[in-house]
């Protein structure tokens, strides 16, 4: 063989990595060459190795190949690993712990809490993904079942962010997904020994993440999870407020609708989410958050603690007839009704004492039924959650169009807090305690 045509053939160490490679070109065509250089490439890929840069790599293939056997490069190449190598059998996670008999009664909470221990690695079905959790987010859901709902030996937590670890083998798994992707979401923590976010490693539904674009932090990306999707269920759903790829929707646009607390986590998502379809924003707040609402979309902010609040916003809003009630006690619902038209409709994030307040039909909702799955909470006596497909399928759309419109739905504020899974509880004692505002916690973990 020519000697000029082996040396083109090589990486010489004159290439950025700097290894040398001295491999010859073969003259027949011999798919086990490709197949090693491939599994090779991989290997480095895995172990994160840059021994082959893509000039070698695309001058190795173009000099071994000839068109007419393409379809056999691509049969070889094309398969996608579906494992992250090295996978453990078990992990790090924060684990709901009762010392009660009886723990999943209400009948007592000494005692309760959660303790980071070693539990096993979830394991997937083919619909499903494992992530290797990189960023978590907090959220009030969290504390209140470490201190009531949990039972024993659940993994808590909801929000997370993340890299793909291993792929389900099913249709829907196979074709989102690849070994490798960013990937953010939320799952149902706390009731469940292999779901909750709180951990080294989780499992969820192929179709219900969304793929995390580099313009996203791991942590901003974590902010997606619960707030987002309960803004989207209360008003693309039960508000009927357009989604934000929706160019055929009746909703009157400049029509105005209140965001109460608009300064929490589903309140910034409720009031960007309504600006999005061109709704007239009216949003209350405490007075230093004002700025942090407008720039999320509100149109007016007021003063929730004002004692004219109420008639300031009847007065500048007469046609009221839709609230988002992002805190949904201590008489908010109340404040909401009393601003509405007759007929109006407060969604509420609590179990509601009625079904109507002051002529406004009360719609309260609960994110978790998302999931499309049943669920009971304080067995055996409290309240059982049939499966909701169409819920279900909420949140899949949401997760599909969130790539696409991240940009106009920018993620809100979080605060990062140090220590990973073991300092957890200092964040979860923030949130019981009343100590956040205007903002997420999160946490990054190793």
């Amino acid at each position: 063989m020519d000697k000029a045509k082996v040396a083109a053939a090589s990486f010489s160490a004159d290439d950025k990595s700097g290894w040398h490679w001295p491999i010859r070109r073969r003259a027949p065509f011999d798919p086990n060459y490709i197949k090693r250089l491939f599994v090779f490439v991989n290997l480095t890929n895995i172990f994160n190795i840059k021994a082959f840069p893509p000039t070698y790599i695309r001058a190795s293939i173009a000099t071994h190949t000839t068109s007419h056997k393409k379809a056999t490069l691509h049969s070889i190449i094309g398969k996608t690993p579906t494992t992250m190598a090295a996978i453990p059998t078990t992990m790090k996670a924060l684990v709901a712990v009762r010392d009660t008999p009886n723990a999943t009664a209400p009948s007592s909470v000494e005692g309760r809490g959660a303790t980071v221990k070693d539990v096993p690695v979830p394991t997937i079905t083919d619909d499903e993904i494992l992530v290797k959790v990189t960023a978590v987010a907090l959220n009030p859901t969290d504390f209140k079942h470490v201190d009531l709902f949990s039972p024993d030996g659940v993994v808590v937590g909801c929000d997370y962010a993340g890299v793909v670890a291993k792929v389900g083998t099913g249709p829907v798994a196979t074709n989102a997904w690849k070994v490798g992707d960013r990937v953010a979401g939320w799952v149902h923590g706390g009731l469940f020994p292999d779901r909750g976010s709180f951990a080294q490693y989780l499992k969820v539904d192929a179709d219900l993440a969304w793929k995390v674009p580099d313009s996203v932090s791991d942590l901003a990306a974590t902010t997606y999870g619960v707030s987002a999707v309960t803004a989207v269920l209360g008003l693309n759903k039960h508000l009927s407020v357009s989604w934000p790829d929706d160019t055929t929707s009746t909703s009157s646009s400049g029509e105005p609708i209140l965001i109460y607390a608009a300064s929490t986590g589903a309140g910034l998502y409720a009031t960007r989410l309504a600006k999005l379809a061109g709704r007239t924003v009216v949003a209350t707040a405490s007075p230093h958050n004002f700025d942090l609402v407008r720039r999320h979309g509100a149109d007016a902010v007021f003063d929730y603690k004002s004692p004219t609040a109420a008639a300031d916003i009847r007065a500048a809003y007469p046609t009221l007839t839709q609230a988002f009630d992002g805190i949904s006690e201590n008489g908010t619902t109340e404040f909401c009704a009393s601003v509405l038209q007759p007929g109006g409709a407060i969604v509420i994030l609590l179990p509601p004492t009625a079904d109507e307040v002051d002529g406004a039909k009360i719609v309260p909702i609960l994110a978790y039924t998302l999931f499309g799955r049943e669920f009971h909470l304080l067995p055996p006596d409290g309240p059982k959650f049939p499966a909701s497909p169409e819920d279900r399928a909420v949140l899949a759309r949401f997760y599909a169009l969130l790539p696409k419109i991240v940009g106009e739905l920018e993620p809100i504020p979080i605060k990062e807090l140090a220590g990973g899974l073991e300092n957890l509880g200092e964040g979860l004692s923030l949130l019981r305690e009343g100590k956040v505002s205007g903002t997420k916690l999160g946490y990054k973990l190793e």
